[in-house]
């Protein structure tokens, strides 16, 4: 296999603790001519200010001195850097070399930054900028009782930055498991090497989310309820998952099919105001069409009534008009009665639920909604939904959720998903 060409940064300073400002230059070449040769790199990037290119002449004499050529162009560059101390044009004459060997040049090459000459602000952007685009960085340490390192005693210090590539992770994860984008972070979390963080919890976290996002709520509750909570990473959540592992608990192991019910369709209206947040309003009304449709089939299993095969008798026991059961029974299909949103609430009203009763008295707006669904491009339409269609939906759809049950603000709080709080600006984007 073709071994990659080593490019070496090298940022170069003027030299100190030296008697004359000459002996600072040779001193400091002496050092930059020992990291050189112990990396044996390819080619050389200097960046220098017009005073510290003078440092570079007497690397190139240890070179001859040495019966070797230092050629400018050929073996060596110099980038002048003249903002010595604004670490934004330092960056950023570090970031346009690194582009351009990465993505513009023919070969392939393998970038090592070595910061230790040079301001402090170089040095500082030079080290950032290599941790940004994940290059290799280097530090030459050795003997400092002179204050700096004696030359003779350079060792080259490889900066091993997985800890804090890591932590940037932990950055990305946050923000992306608060815009419930989960399968990223579990794609992030397998990438994560540092012991000290509590990798296997998060990713039960992550993966709980995705599958109750997805309305799996038993490998939700199963995922969740591993999450070890007491870990430093989930103090600010920690409270949101008991509510939230509380309402899977009920909607996976209550035996009261209504509070299974009522924890199922606080579920949904807020999987739709998710949806909604992401400003997919096509997507956010087509859950809340099932949750309207939910809340009336909740309702009708009170009386023992599934919308999905209706019993005559049940409904003749309840003193349903015989013109309605009429009117139903033309609709058989297989053997079966089967009725959609619109005959469930008309049937509801038939008993005289106040789900029924408001239905019918907001027939006109409701049906408004309904049908610009139907129209809706994931319905039977070609048209998009709008925030403001979106809202007028919700507003009726948890209208009728708080009719269906007194808890249910209650419902809806315990299954609002959980999400960290993004403290710093950089992990807001």
């Amino acid at each position: 296999m073709k071994r990659k060409e080593i490019v070496l940064f090298m940022t170069v300073g003027t030299g100190i603790n030296a008697n004359t400002k000459e002996e600072g230059f040779k001193l400091l070449a002496q050092k930059l001519y020992s990291t050189i040769n112990k990396i044996y790199p390819n080619y050389v990037v200097f960046f220098a200010s017009q005073r510290s290119k003078h440092t570079i002449n007497y690397i190139e004499e240890l070179f001859k001195k040495d019966n070797d050529e230092f050629i400018i162009n050929e073996d060596y560059e110099i980038i002048s850097i003249e903002a010595i101390d604004d670490f934004n044009s330092c960056f950023e004459a570090f970031e346009s070399k690194i582009w351009e060997l990465d993505y513009f040049a023919e070969k392939n090459y393998e970038i090592i930054m070595d910061y230790t000459s040079g301001t402090k602000t170089m040095s500082a952007a030079m080290a950032c900028c290599g941790m940004f685009y994940s290059k290799d960085l280097i530090s030459i340490g050795g003997d400092r009782s002179t204050g700096e390192v004696s030359a003779g005693t350079e060792i080259i210090n490889y900066q091993n930055l997985y800890k804090i590539y890591d932590k940037f992770a932990l950055m990305r994860i946050r923000n992306n498991f608060n815009s419930n984008r989960f399968m990223p972070c579990i794609d992030i979390l397998n990438h994560i090497v540092d012991l000290s963080i509590h990798k296997d919890s998060l990713l039960n976290l992550c993966k709980a989310y995705y599958s109750w996002d997805n309305m799996d709520f038993e490998k939700a509750y199963e995922h969740l309820i591993k999450v070890d909570t007491k870990q430093i990473e989930f103090t600010e959540i920690r409270s949101d998952i008991k509510k939230n592992l509380n309402a899977l608990g009920n909607i996976v192991k209550s035996k009261s099919v209504n509070l299974q019910n009522c924890y199922i369709l606080a579920s949904l209206i807020n999987n739709s105001m998710r949806k909604a947040e992401e400003y997919k309003y096509d997507d956010a009304i087509a859950r809340l069409y099932r949750s309207f449709e939910l809340i009336a089939q909740i309702e009708l299993t009170k009386y023992n009534i599934k919308s999905s095969d209706i019993d005559v008798s049940v409904l003749k026991e309840n003193n349903v008009s015989d013109e309605f059961i009429e009117e139903l029974e033309k609709t058989i299909e297989d053997g079966k009665i089967r009725i959609g949103l619109s005959k469930d609430f008309q049937l509801l009203n038939e008993l005289e639920n106040d789900l029924g009763k408001y239905y019918i008295e907001n027939e006109s707006p409701i049906k408004n909604m309904t049908q610009k669904r139907n129209n809706s491009i994931l319905a039977h339409g070609l048209e998009s939904q709008t925030k403001e269609d979106f809202d007028q939906f919700l507003e009726i759809v948890l209208t009728l959720a708080r009719k269906l049950d007194k808890d249910m603000n209650k419902f809806i709080k315990e299954t609002k998903f959980a999400k960290f709080e993004i403290k710093l600006k950089i992990n807001a984007f």
